[in-house]
């Protein structure tokens, strides 16, 4: 029995990404909300079930929308960690394995993220105060470990409705089915910062993250895809 499809809207997940953040926005007496787009490619590979009967096939875009906002670890502090609702938009493409179909998944969704140790203002200067006093070849990994896991490192969880289109690959002559699923979402990643503008209202970063998407099949089994994204993006500060 193929599960209901569920028609979520890219301006419905915005708009509950907003609503959520409300409360923040209006308590908010300095910066601390800010305001992140994601965008790339995804390399994905089937698991479970579904990687016993597909294997990956092309990369794909991917696209997230970010409303963080940043509680600080004491009051004259510019440490602290964020907090972040995410609106997602990825794509998966697997082939069967003996070449006779394609599957291309179409996964709208939401996450919760976090950020464990965030910091706001002057990034340089956040990241050398972070940085202990240590002999020089010792400082030098430290930094590098520093500097992806501030402002960076992060975990999520969240939400898919993927649609699943089954559909020829050789000219067969299989019939097109579609079915769509409810998937949980896991990751982590880190998206170090590359750039800091003057203000330092605008930032730039890369993207390197690594989730899963796992549902249930229509027989109880279970299949995931696990997707990793390359990227970029940009930041504004309120």
């Amino acid at each position: 029995m193929k599960t209901p499809r569920l028609n979520f809207s890219w301006n419905l997940m915005l708009f509950a990404v907003a609503v959520m953040f409300l409360p923040a926005v209006a308590q908010s007496q300095k910066s601390g909300l800010s305001l992140k787009f994601n965008t790339g490619m995804s390399f994905s590979k089937p698991g479970d079930d579904l990687g016993k009967v597909a294997t990956k096939g092309k990369s794909q875009f991917f696209v997230t929308t970010e409303l963080g906002y940043h509680v600080r670890f004491a009051a004259k502090s510019k440490y602290g960690f964020k907090i972040a609702a995410v609106a997602s938009q990825d794509y998966a493409n697997f082939l069967a394995n003996d070449r006779s179909t394609e599957l291309k998944l179409t996964i709208p969704g939401i996450r919760a993220r976090i950020y464990p140790i965030n910091a706001v203002g002057n990034y340089e200067d956040a990241l050398e105060k972070a940085l202990p006093k240590l002999p020089f070849m010792v400082e030098i990994p430290v930094w590098i470990a520093i500097a992806s896991t501030l402002n960076s490192l992060h975990f999520d969880y969240g939400v898919g409705f993927g649609k699943i289109l089954e559909t020829d690959y050789i000219g067969s002559g299989f019939a097109d089915a579609t079915v769509n699923r409810t998937m949980t979402y896991t990751g982590w990643g880190i998206q170090p910062q590359i750039f800091q503008s003057d203000s330092q209202k605008w930032t730039v970063n890369a993207v390197f993250d690594f989730g899963k998407y796992s549902w249930k099949n229509a027989n109880g089994g279970t299949s995931s895809s696990k997707t990793n994204t390359l990227g970029f993006g940009f930041q504004y500060h309120f």
